[in-house]
């Protein structure tokens, strides 16, 4: 998947990208407007992206610079080019649509069943199991949102 950004700000410590608003997915068919990476960035809909340059930074932006590309001094104002990996993106897309819905599953089975074994009502069971299955996905995702950060190669896009 290849995104285009303009780069909007540039710090010691990272560069501020802005999405352009239009650009698809240069080479997908479904034209889905990238809502995949909207949830995996928890981005705002104005498209700003926050790149590490350091490691201090990598906790808090959205993309690591670990190919060196902004090195080179790039100018605000430049068109970048952004490539991310599609199949550790795969990866994250399992992760994040996949993980919610076994958990869901799991757990009001689990409550289900364990609310049968206590002769108590297994409708309740299931539903303190299927909302616990809901909270604990979603802290397990925030959790490891740090360390969830696709993999993506820079590249010049000026002519």
């Amino acid at each position: 998947m290849i995104k285009i950004a303009k780069i909007l700000q540039i710090d010691a410590a990272k560069v501020t990208l802005k999405l352009e608003p239009d650009t698809q997915c240069s080479d997908c068919k479904s034209r889905c407007h990238d809502s995949f990476l909207n949830f995996l960035f928890h981005r705002n809909h104005d498209g700003i992206l926050s790149v590490a340059l350091n490691k201090e930074q990598t906790k808090y932006s959205h993309l690591d610079d670990k190919n060196k590309f902004f090195n080179d001094k790039p100018s605000i104002g430049d068109i970048v080019g952004i490539k991310f990996n599609e199949s550790q993106l795969f990866k994250l897309a399992l992760i994040l649509y996949g993980l919610p819905i076994m958990l869901i599953v799991l757990l009001l089975i689990a409550g289900y069943y364990s609310f049968a074994w206590f002769n108590l009502n297994t409708d309740v069971g299931g539903i303190i199991g299927l909302v616990t299955g809901l909270f604990l996905a979603r802290y397990l995702i925030q959790f490891n949102n740090s360390r969830i950060k696709p993999q993506v190669s820079f590249f010049s896009s000026n002519s």
